[in-house]
């Protein structure tokens, strides 16, 4: 019952599984060391009953709730089981060789089988789950709430279960020919289990993931492995530029003097699913920062947005303690990185975000907050966001040694020799002279109303519509556009009144030239207005473009009125005839006109064209459209694509182009977030033009 107060282990899953399965070890292995009844296996099943007895008011609790889940019931099962026979045997072989104090033998046994094998692979390999036969499994980070039973997990059970026959029968294998023909075939079936430990995905060795990713390229500080069936030459060109930009900023605000010849290995994956088969982490980026040699792992899909952060954390390493390299305190790690990435958001800074939130953390709560159990009580988001901007801020304000110091031990207020209650006060006087406006309190708002694992009711209940969800999302990242659309038609006819469903099926209708289906789908009790843009869209391609029109006229109001950022220039791409088939041809036929039909678009079609083309990674299209674009007035509605005008340009060494549109945005009335994102581009430009004469 006291489980049902303590987030994540009053659910019936993993956790409290994992807890259940260690406790029931650990007390079955000392009881078999001095049993005098000899009925072992027995007393393991009496054990096993309370075990499962103690479950019950999870189990209720779980049912009641929603929360009961086939995996959650399958990790009982197969983690507390296991283990507690494991544990019985392993007392029961201590007591049948008649070892001297059998009690403190046999604990000393399990724990070095539940700790001292965990940290053998913990600094061995650059994995982030574990498997072991005392507690089951740890699947990963905590971010990454689906958490299912897996034939990995089953492989490592039966390992578990070889080692429990084997120890069982181990003192009397030369009885009789039965046992020693089963303590052969046990020794046999483990050799051969073990041999295969990577094939069955128990553990990751680096040499593994290099080989599965297949493709390797060289720059003056990275080993880039990536797999070559989803990145083109071009790709891996920029994002190893980009690896170098951002290892030489991070040094130099850092003040590193980094070895020489000492190589940082980057691991970039084919999208987030790869990556969670292979390490052990989906959504989550990471970096090893225990292991000797320098690596980060990152998806294809997040490089843009955690590039610069994981690498703060491998290069950080070089002023870490001693232990596993890092910092005792989880947000002195994640706030640094968080402080000198900032990319919490697109649109607001670190301080606006925290400064819109009021009231500000207090010293007390800043302290909990940049400890373990405060930094995870809080959503990521969060967590990341006040520990970045406090960071942030320090770097702006004092020695980054000082920084550096407070990393290592730890204490901020021993390394910057101030009481921590003056530093928050500065910090607060910084958030206080930071400007806010609408934009700033909504992001804010949005990011603060975020809630952590261990908030939730149900941390590990997925529906089956975010399974099928999820199943989508990773059949567009392998590119099978046909295997998508299915899972999709499932989920639809699932959820079909499901706002955002239908949203997704609707446009994957029209890609599919399904214009009529589209149309009838969507009716007037729709209220989400994308949904009836698309109806029009739909009409537009399947009828023409007076019933299109007729139908955008009745909704041309809320459109104006709307804050949605998506639907800003819904009527001006749409505002004739013409201008409305190009936006159509462009969007559901992949058009992309010449210089003379480019000509022809209004300028919300040219931006989105233009936007198109940076997406789809079509250069010369990129080069002629921005070129033509230096005749209009910018204006920073369009930062975004400006940016990744400049961006592309500089890449591909067109830097008169960059810098031409470095200048025309420089007269615009930037937000604060987006003059910090352009002095970054001018840092890229020139970083650049340096790194392409080296390569030369």
């Amino acid at each position: 019952m006291a489980l049902l107060a303590i987030p994540l282990l009053r659910d019936l899953h993993f956790e409290s599984a994992m807890l259940a399965g260690t406790i029931g070890c650990f007390w079955a292995g000392i009881r078999a060391a001095v049993s005098k009844s000899k009925q072992d296996f027995f007393d393991s099943l009496r054990i096993l009953g309370v075990m499962y007895l103690a479950a019950i008011p999870l189990f209720i609790f779980a049912l009641i709730s929603g929360c009961l889940t086939i995996d959650g019931i399958g990790f009982w099962i197969f983690i507390p089981l296991p283990s507690v026979f494991f544990g019985a045997a392993i007392g029961r072989l201590i007591r049948k060789l008649w070892v001297p104090f059998p009690k403190t033998i046999t604990t000393f046994i399990l724990l070095f089988c539940a700790v001292g094998i965990w940290l053998i692979e913990f600094f061995s390999f650059p994995q982030v789950y574990f498997y072991n036969h005392v507690w089951g499994l740890w699947p990963g980070p905590i971010y990454d709430e689906a958490v299912n039973l897996t034939g990995s997990f089953f492989y490592f059970r039966w390992l578990t279960f070889l080692w429990v026959i084997l120890l069982w029968v181990l003192p009397d294998w030369s009885k009789n020919v039965q046992t020693k023909l089963i303590t052969a075939l046990t020794l046999i079936s483990l050799m051969f289990s073990y041999l295969n430990l990577n094939e069955a995905g128990i553990i990751s060795p680096r040499e593994s993931i290099q080989q599965q990713l297949g493709g390797f390229h060289q720059t003056e500080h990275f080993d880039l492995f990536y797999d070559d069936r989803f990145y083109s030459e071009d790709e891996i060109g920029y994002w190893s530029a980009r690896h170098e930009f951002h290892f030489q900023q991070i040094t130099e605000q850092l003040e590193i003097d980094w070895p020489a010849g000492r190589k940082i290995e980057s691991y970039l994956y084919a999208h987030a699913w790869q990556k969670k088969k292979i390490t052990g982490a989906k959504f989550t980026s990471y970096v090893p920062i225990w292991l000797e040699q320098d690596q980060l792992h990152i998806a294809k899909q997040q490089l843009d947005g955690v590039l610069k952060h994981e690498l703060v954390h491998v290069i950080s390493k070089q002023f870490g303690n001693s232990l596993f390299n890092g910092s005792r305190s989880i947000g002195l790690i994640e706030g640094l990185a968080e402080g000198i990435a900032k990319d919490a958001s697109a649109r607001s800074t670190l301080h606006q975000i925290v400064a819109a939130e009021r009231p500000w953390p207090s010293a007390e709560e800043m302290e909990s907050a940049l400890s373990f159990w405060g930094f995870y009580g809080s959503a990521g988001s969060i967590s990341y966001t006040t520990a970045g901007s406090f960071i942030a801020y320090l770097l702006d304000e004092y020695p980054v040694a000082d920084l550096k110091k407070a990393y290592r031990s730890s204490n901020v207020e021993a390394a910057y020799s101030q009481p921590l209650e003056k530093l928050i006060s500065e910090w607060h006087q910084q958030l206080e002279d930071t400007p806010l406006d609408s934009v700033d309190r909504r992001i804010s708002e949005f990011i603060f109303a975020q809630r952590s694992l261990f908030q939730k009711e149900c941390p590990h209940s997925i529906t089956k519509e975010m399974r099928l969800w999820d199943t989508y999302r990773y059949h567009l990242a392998e590119e099978d556009t046909g295997a998508a659309y299915e899972t999709l038609d499932q989920l639809y006819a699932l959820d079909s009144d499901n706002a955002l469903v239908k949203d997704a099926w609707a446009r994957a209708q029209l890609d599919l030239k399904n214009y009529e289906s589209a149309e009838k789908a969507i009716t007037p009790e729709d209220s989400l207005l994308t949904l009836q843009v698309l109806k029009a869209d739909a009409l537009f391609l399947k009828s023409g473009y007076q019933k299109a029109d007729s139908l955008l006229l009745t909704i041309s109001n809320d459109i104006r009125s709307s804050n949605f950022r998506t639907l800003r220039f819904t009527l001006e791409m749409r505002e004739d005839s013409l201008q409305w088939y190009y936006h159509t041809a462009r969007r559901y036929l992949n058009w992309y006109p010449d210089q003379e039909e480019f000509s022809s678009l209004n300028l919300a079609n040219q931006m989105l064209t233009l936007n198109r083309a940076l997406q789809d990674g079509r250069h010369e299209s990129v080069l002629l459209y921005a070129e033509f674009l230096k005749s209009h007035t910018p204006a920073a509605d369009w930062f975004d694509v400006y940016e990744e005008v400049i961006n592309r340009a500089a890449f591909l060494e067109h830097f008169d182009l960059a810098e031409y549109w470095l200048t025309k945005i420089g007269f615009l009335d930037l937000r604060l977030r987006y003059e910090e994102r352009i002095k970054e581009e001018k840092k890229w430009v020139d970083f650049l033009k340096t790194y392409n004469e080296i390569a030369d």
